[in-house]
């Protein structure tokens, strides 16, 4: 993170502290987005350790059958490892929309 000091006095410009201002807000915006996406991939290795849980339980259950395991093992560790965005919800939303735009 930058930081810039700017001493106010009388003859500060207005266009010194209006890019002051500027960076500050880029600066929590840019630091909002890394927290959403800290959160969103904590959600996304989450639903994979379930999705690997409820792997267990349904062989347990079914008396040994492991069928259900072809489909869910895989996926629950492709989410659990992988560093791309599988699971979709507004943040993934909200991101493909700034990369449409340019922004990323």
């Amino acid at each position: 993170m930058r930081y810039a000091v700017i001493i106010y006095t009388d003859t500060t410009s207005e266009a010194a502290i209006a890019d002051y201002m500027q960076q500050r807000r880029w600066d929590r915006k840019r630091e909002r987005r890394r927290r959403q996406r800290r959160q969103y991939f904590l959600k996304q290795r989450l639903t994979g350790v379930f999705i690997l849980v409820f792997t267990v339980l349904a062989v347990m259950a079914t008396g040994g059958d492991a069928t259900i395991a072809i489909i869910t093992v895989p996926l629950g560790l492709y989410l659990l490892f992988t560093k791309e965005m599988l699971l979709v919800n507004d943040f993934y939303w909200k991101k493909e929309e700034r990369a449409g735009h340019g922004n990323i």
